[in-house]
């Protein structure tokens, strides 16, 4: 069957429900698959790993939002709920080939590998410091009952940006607020353009913090480094807020899905508990089977490709959706839905993307689920959901596959002891 963004084969929406599920219906589909969005505009999903491997390193597909028919026509409504994930400040995120090199290359030379490893013992200071937090918190909870979000997942990528950034700690819980109202489709067109704002002000004050006092901080070190080929101010507020959104937001649905997915198989945690040398590898198969990005938002075709029975015209845009990815049979093999902490795919998985787009901030996402994860089971060998999983609510985002809250117990009621 011919494949048309004129046919849409499903619509996809944020409130869908079970985000993998609307990734297993997209697959069912085909490797490619013509949706619409919310709005009504039309858009190509991509569910197959191998052609998103593809499209992502195909120069044919490019990230400039000015591409995309739709926009070049002004058929994209001023309060759609996704305009700000596809219009963002200037950064390596919206440019391609010579532009994204140019942007990309002195935070690559400032986020170095050994800088990510010097920062190890001040991660694991860090998850001992928030260990302890979580045990209060649920010690003075009238029911013993804690938000694992709130108290554990949230602060400890934020810490971990706040020494390397050097962020004021004031700020950790305002960028919260503006980052969750900047992600979330429930917002309010009026709360999202006030994220947008707040965010860049904040930026912007960390940058003339920064030149005015630079320090062993990666702001300082980024300004160093695009000394020889300076960045505009918006294209460093937009590679701070990248940086920030990234190194975060993400991390944060990392730490709880990986609790979630850990609790859901207790044989791969007992496996865990007499093999701690396989964390590295779970941490690798959390991100495969239950990654933080659901849907990214977008490629947009230069020019007309066939691309099996689908005709992509030039504008029309190109999604690329993780889970369905991480779990393709076809990439993964027949038990591509089972959680198994001793797969080792060759060639990895796609949660950090592919290419020359690939989430440079990998190395540090790893490290903090690496320290805080098997920390947390170690010390809380009892933790459980207070609530059914199914009960937990779900971050109103296509792209980011989260939770809003995850309460949880760190003691085994009388029933699980």
């Amino acid at each position: 069957m011919e494949l048309s963004l004129a046919r849409p084969a499903l619509r996809v929406h944020s409130a869908d429900g079970d985000l993998h599920l609307q990734a297993e219906r997209l697959r069912a589909v085909g490797p490619l698959v013509p949706v619409e969005l919310p709005g009504g505009l039309p858009a190509w999903v991509v569910t197959s790993d191998r052609l998103g491997r593809s499209i992502l390193t195909d120069r044919r597909f490019v990230k400039d939002v000015e591409t995309w028919h739709a926009w070049q026509r002004g058929e994209v409504p001023p309060d759609w709920p996704l305009r700000t994930v596809v219009h963002t400040p200037r950064s390596m995120i919206t440019v391609d080939g010579a532009e994204h090199r140019r942007l990309r290359g002195p935070l690559a030379r400032a986020l170095t590998p050994v800088r990510v490893a010097g920062l190890k013992d001040a991660v694991a200071a860090i998850v001992a410091r928030r260990l302890d937090g979580l045990a209060e918190a649920a010690r003075t909870a009238p029911d013993g009952t804690v938000d694992f979000r709130t108290a554990y997942a949230f602060p400890i990528p934020m810490d971990v940006l706040g020494i390397l950034l050097d962020l004021p700690e004031d700020w950790h819980g305002t960028l919260r607020t503006l980052f969750e109202d900047f992600f979330s489709e429930a917002a309010t067109p009026e709360r999202t353009y006030a994220a947008v704002l707040g965010i860049g002000s904040l930026m912007a004050d960390l940058i003339a913090l920064r030149r005015a006092e630079p320090g062993d901080d990666l702001v300082s070190a980024l300004l160093a480094a695009a000394v020889d080929e300076p960045y505009t101010q918006e294209e460093l507020i937009g590679t701070l807020q990248v940086l920030v959104a990234a190194g975060h937001e993400t991390t944060v649905h990392v730490l709880v899905n990986g609790l979630r997915a850990l609790l859901a198989h207790p044989e791969q945690r007992r496996l865990l508990a007499e093999r701690p040398d396989l964390w590295p590898n779970a941490v690798e198969e959390l991100l495969r089977w239950d990654g933080p990005v659901a849907t990214f938002f977008a490629r947009y075709a230069t020019e007309d490709a066939r691309i099996g029975a689908a005709d992509v015209r030039r504008g029309d845009p190109v999604l690329v959706n993780y889970l369905a990815m991480g779990r393709d049979p076809n990439r993964y093999g027949p038990d591509a839905a089972a959680f198994d902490v001793t797969r080792e795919p060759r060639g990895g998985h796609t949660s950090f993307g592919h290419g020359p787009h690939m989430c440079l901030g990998a190395p540090l996402a790893r490290l903090e689920a690496r320290l805080a994860l098997p920390a947390l089971l170690t010390r809380f060998p009892a933790i459980h959901l207070a609530v059914p999983d199914q009960a937990l609510g779900r971050f109103p985002s296509l792209m980011l596959n989260g939770r809003t809250t995850v309460p949880v117990r760190l003691t085994a009621t009388p029933a699980q002891a």
